[in-house]
């Protein structure tokens, strides 16, 4: 059987864009003379829909787009993964539609739902209670969500196509590579995953659709962030050679990730120029990098806010980042605006001694200054804050914290040092010195980040740990880590869910990211 496979860029809640892209490969299939052609689930209205699923017109609107889509079926059928609401039980089904001569003719409900990570599937479907194949041409067409419903396959099943949508992780591509083979291999049918490319601000999905023969061999692979369509014949499929898989290191994965997120999200709310603090310090020149190749250099606005307590070559290495760029900048220094707070506020502070509080008025005035900016000129705030420091709270709500996209919040301190070694290897962009000397906040004097924290790889090491494996302290301090330094972290991690609750959005690289990806009380 001739299958169109295309992957596309869906945008949540635009089921009517949406269903002129889903029209538009179906064109393009049978332009090519496909006989099948097959989106992933959730297409019509994107992923994830979330509480768009409770309204009412919403639902309405994804049947009568599954209707308008099945006229364009002719010659050619379809199978579509859409929300389901029976009419006559009330019962809502994340289901696929199989089309064909212009209409609804069969269709699957995904049987075992997805309730961890991202998902709360069971707050808006009810499992399915069986899965029957789809007969077309002759063929006997497993449709299944994911491998928890590899249960379902059967001898008599000609292929299987699996339509569950992977979002990305810096593991994603490989762990599915290694179970669908597995699983081909397994029960000897050749399989077919589809998955969704685009980003859904916080969660990415990037691709990478995969087609197995028989024996298990990856025969064929879609691109990797990036829309792509493929034509396959399943009878050629063990015949094919077998495309040799090589694994990408992690850095570069998320390098593009984070490329990837940042131009979706812009280019689906509409924005275009981006604004940031441009400290000298290592994440704000990293997310200026990743920023001017997401969405051009002349597209960046970098806003130097030096105070008392800034060095000479945190100015320097901030221009000299701008310049290597070629992005513009401002140099608006925070001194006489700080002056003027502490004078403000000497009638109450009387004689205490300088502390945290004057800390965060400087971070706070550069938030300030930053939203004040971008409220100005349509500039949208990037966050600068790493994971790391989203974790123990090290960073100032409504200051360093403020922003509407956190570019590298889902990324270790330690991986940003190697996002900036990544960055710099074709040419320097970040300055050497940008990447050599200690960090800082720079909001006291002679300030250096491990007078609070422990070395950032003792630290990462510990948070992975108790963040990413769900780690008790016991293990973590079983693993080498000293008993205080452990309870200490922990401790700052716990007690700073109240302030991740109030930070922007996380472009998601992790298994276990802040806010969409790690919800605890607070």
């Amino acid at each position: 059987m001739i299958i169109a496979l295309p992957q596309l860029n869906f945008k949540v809640g635009d089921i009517s864009g949406n269903s002129e892209k889903i029209i538009s490969a179906i064109r393009q299939a049978q332009t090519a003379k496909a006989e099948l052609i097959v989106f992933p689930e959730l297409s019509v209205c994107g992923a994830l829909p979330q509480d768009l699923l409770e309204r009412e017109e919403f639902i309405n609107s994804t049947r009568l787009a599954i209707e308008k889509i099945a006229l364009a079926c002719t010659d050619i059928a379809a199978i579509i993964g859409s929300p389901n609401l029976d009419a006559t039980s009330g019962i809502m089904y994340n289901s696929a539609y199989f089309i064909q001569n212009g209409e609804v003719v069969d269709g699957v409900h995904k049987n075992i739902l997805s309730d961890y990570d991202i998902f709360s599937e069971s707050r808006y479907f009810i499992a399915g209670e069986d899965n029957t194949p789809i007969h077309y041409k002759n063929q006997h067409i497993r449709i299944i969500f994911d491998e928890y419903e590899a249960e379902f396959i059967e001898k008599t099943d000609s292929f299987v196509i699996c339509l569950g949508m992977t979002p990305f992780t810096t593991d994603s591509t490989n762990n599915k590579k290694q179970v669908y083979a597995s699983l081909a291999q397994q029960y000897g049918k050749s399989m077919i995953v589809i998955n969704h490319c685009g980003g859904d601000t916080s969660v990415l999905f990037d691709g990478n659709s995969m087609v197995f023969n028989y024996k298990g061999k990856l025969v064929s692979q879609l691109k990797g962030f990036s829309e792509d369509l493929q034509i396959i014949d399943t009878n050629k499929l063990g015949t094919l050679a077998p495309i040799h898989f090589q694994p990408q290191d992690k850095i570069s994965l998320i390098h593009k990730a984070l490329i990837f997120g940042i131009q979706d999200y812009f280019h689906k709310h509409g924005f275009s120029k981006a604004i940031l603090g441009l400290s000298g310090g290592i994440d704000s020149a990293v997310v200026a990098a990743l920023a001017a190749e997401a969405l051009g250099a002349e597209n960046i606005m970098g806003l130097l806010m030096p105070s008392h307590f800034s060095t000479d070559h945190s100015i320097t290495d901030a221009q000299a980042l701008a310049e290597n760029i070629g992005m513009p900048y401002q140099i608006i220094p925070v001194k006489e605006i700080y002056n003027q707070y502490l004078c403000a506020l000497q009638p109450s502070f009387q004689e205490q001694p300088f502390n945290v509080a004057e800390e965060n008025i400087q971070a706070r005035i550069r938030g300030m200054l930053v939203m004040a900016m971008s409220n100005k000129f349509g500039h949208i705030v990037l966050n600068t804050s790493n994971k790391s420091e989203a974790a123990v709270g090290y960073g100032t709500l409504y200051g360093d914290l403020c922003g509407s996209l956190s570019v590298i919040g889902d990324v270790y301190k330690t991986d940003v040092y190697k996002l900036a070694r990544h960055i710099n290897k074709a040419r320097e962009i970040i300055p050497e010195n940008t990447i050599m000397k200690a960090p800082s906040a720079e909001l006291r004097p002679d300030q250096k980040d491990q007078d609070t924290l422990p070395e950032y790889s003792q630290l990462d090491a510990i948070l992975k740990l108790y963040i990413e494996s769900n780690q008790t302290p016991e293990y973590i301090i079983s693993q080498g880590h000293p008993r205080e330094i452990v309870n200490r972290i922990i401790n700052m991690v716990n007690r700073n869910e109240y302030k991740r609750a109030q930070c922007p959005p996380i472009i998601k690289v992790s298994g276990k990211a802040f806010g969409c990806g790690r919800k605890f009380p607070y």
